[in-house]
């Protein structure tokens, strides 16, 4: 008779990844590696994930749990949308909220090669969250969807910054001034 699988395993098999993963380019990440760094074989990976992709889709969602109930209510304040562009884009001092970065633009960078969409939704999604509280807030339909983006972008900017560039990074403090900046309703440009 099978053993009933462990259903605390999996959990603890996609965090201990995702500590693995701050110090470790996923270009070099394997089946057969991550059974090493677990100390086990390949086979409890491919038991529960399948494969090394669905693993690194399962960290993914992990790390994307910790942004993933963030909303900007359109009618929020200038400091809610503050609070919204430091929790989704900044926290970058915290490993994993790192790591999330990271993988944004490892992933995002590749993901429609194989028919993916998981960041450019959540991309989307992000701008069109700006946009409505950018409309709600006094900008017209064509200068709320362009603010919005080009704030997408500048923060994605700033998050790659801090990832290239740590010790001359403060991507809270530019994510704030950010903020600052829509509110005051400037003109963003992201190139």
């Amino acid at each position: 008779m099978p053993r009933k699988p462990d259903p605390t395993l999996k959990p603890a098999i996609v965090r201990k990844v995702a500590q693995h993963l701050q110090d470790t380019k996923i270009e070099d990440v394997s089946v057969r590696s991550l059974g090493r760094v677990l100390g086990t074989s390949a086979y409890p990976i491919v038991y529960h994930f399948g494969t090394r992709e669905a693993l690194i889709g399962a960290v993914v969602e992990h790390l994307a749990a910790a942004t993933a109930d963030i909303a900007l209510d359109p009618d929020a304040d200038d400091l809610a949308l503050t609070s919204y562009l430091v929790q989704v884009f900044g926290g970058l001092d915290d490993p994993e909220r790192s790591l999330a970065a990271r993988l944004t633009f490892e992933l995002g960078a590749v993901e429609s090669l194989d028919g993916r969409d998981h960041e450019r939704t959540v991309h989307r999604a992000q701008i069109a969250s700006i946009a409505d509280w950018c409309r709600a807030h006094g900008y017209g339909e064509h200068d709320a969807d362009r603010a919005a983006q080009a704030a997408v972008f500048l923060a994605r900017g700033i998050q790659w910054g801090a990832i290239m560039d740590r010790e001359h990074a403060d991507p809270d403090t530019a994510l704030r001034d950010l903020a600052h900046k829509l509110v005051a309703g400037a003109t963003l440009t992201s190139a």
